[in-house]
């Protein structure tokens, strides 16, 4: 697993492959199931992902905002694995803002991290 992945990710893959080894032969199957997020009525939820994250995709950060009913998405077009506090001051600001007010609008890209 770990050769596969690091032809797929150079940098990183075959560190994170490794990381992954105790699941690999897990020997119980899941009983549960997804269930629809049900957030109807909440306030904001911000959701941040990292274009170039390696270890949570940001298909998923889409993903999720997308299955909020108030999710909005803020993205980091850069490197890392967190965005807050890391070096955007891009990202900082919207994060900062959402925390003091509650609020923050959908669809930002920030490009001025690491």
């Amino acid at each position: 697993m770990a050769a596969e992945w690091k032809l797929t990710a150079p940098n990183f893959g075959e560190y994170l492959a490794w990381s992954n080894i105790g699941c690999t032969y897990w020997q119980t199957a899941a009983t549960g199931s997804p269930r629809e997020i049900a957030t109807a009525g909440t306030p904001t939820i911000l959701v941040v992902g990292t274009v170039n994250d390696p270890a949570t995709p940001y298909q998923w950060a889409q993903a999720l905002a997308s299955q909020l009913s108030s999710g909005v998405l803020l993205t980091l077009d850069g490197d890392g694995h967190t965005a807050y506090y890391q070096g955007s001051k891009c990202i900082d600001k919207v994060v900062d803002n959402y925390f003091l007010t509650g609020e923050a609008k959908d669809g930002v890209i920030c490009s001025d991290g690491p």
